[in-house]
């Protein structure tokens, strides 16, 4: 079956190619709107429930009504899946308060805007997959509601940009305290001993779907799992940094500032998630048990 980058509009697939939303969508206009990005192996959606309920909780975060129950979005995703035809797939999922004039009072009456995309899955340079990513430390100066996956990224996409322009790979945002919370579109993980420590998991974070996998998985590798406060200073004195998110899935971390985390490469522990993912997401349906993470 030949591969084709497909998108569906409120009832409507199309070539992507085809695609239109009004002008007046307020996605375009306020960027009051959501999203979430779903992982397809082998042309099979990878915790599709997970990423489709976190788009429940960000709706409510903003107050966007959509009606999930009469119009689910699950069976749309497979569908869009199966037209397509690509077997690793990204599939990206945006609802907005829909179309109306502009004006800053929520629309009565106008249905939300669905847009569903779906794409081959970017891939990721050999270097940072072998040699790890070079992070830059930036101010954590975006909203308050990071926990809403909302798609008014502008701070995410000026801290990337500036990361890039600087010769990293990704920026790693701080708190004028020193603690570390998130990168740009990827969670923290630290590694001392046998125990992982993520940053707490609170309105400043988003809570990553694959975070949570892999905080399943650190059980049966025998790892401990801590959720605590992280300062940049005692990464440094970590045996290993990663990130992960859908799309990169496993990332070791070589360096923070130019300084280097260890020997500066990627390390056994994260090679060895990285390929407890991999075989994972490609199996059948993974049991999977509740993370236990300690506070």
């Amino acid at each position: 079956m030949q591969m084709t980058e497909l998108a569906y509009i409120n009832g409507v697939f199309c070539p992507i190619a085809e695609a239109r939303v009004s002008i007046e969508d307020r996605g375009f206009q306020f960027g009051d709107s959501i999203y979430e990005v779903i992982p397809a192996y082998d042309g099979r959606s990878f915790l599709a429930e997970e990423h489709l309920l976190r788009l429940r909780q960000s709706a409510a975060g903003i107050e966007l009504q959509y009606d999930f129950n009469a119009e689910p979005l699950a069976p749309i995703v497979e569908e869009g899946l199966r037209r397509s035809g690509i077997d690793d797939a990204m599939i990206y999922i945006q609802l907005t308060r829909g179309a109306a004039p502009r004006t800053h009072e929520f629309p009565k009456g106008t249905p939300p805007t669905v847009v569903i995309t779906f794409k081959p899955l970017p891939k990721i340079p050999g270097r940072q997959r072998q040699e790890g990513v070079k992070l830059m430390t930036v101010r954590d100066d975006r909203w308050a509601r990071c926990h809403v996956k909302a798609t008014t990224l502008l701070p995410n996409v000026l801290a990337k940009n500036k990361a890039l322009r600087s010769g990293y790979d990704d920026a790693l945002f701080v708190t004028v305290d020193g603690e570390a919370r998130e990168c740009t579109s990827a969670n923290l993980f630290v590694v001392t001993g046998r125990q992982i420590t993520i940053p707490p998991r609170n309105e400043s974070i988003l809570r990553g779907v694959t975070q949570e996998f892999l905080l399943d998985c650190a059980g049966d590798l025998g790892f401990e799992a801590v959720e605590q406060p992280v300062y940049v200073d005692g990464l440094y004195g970590a045996d290993e940094v990663f990130v992960t998110s859908t799309i990169i899935e496993v990332l070791g971390v070589a360096s923070i500032d130019k300084k280097l985390i260890r020997d500066g490469g990627v390390g056994p522990v994260t090679r060895r998630f990285y390929e407890e993912f991999r075989a994972r997401c490609r199996a059948e349906s993974p049991d999977r048990k509740p993370a236990t993470v300690q506070t």
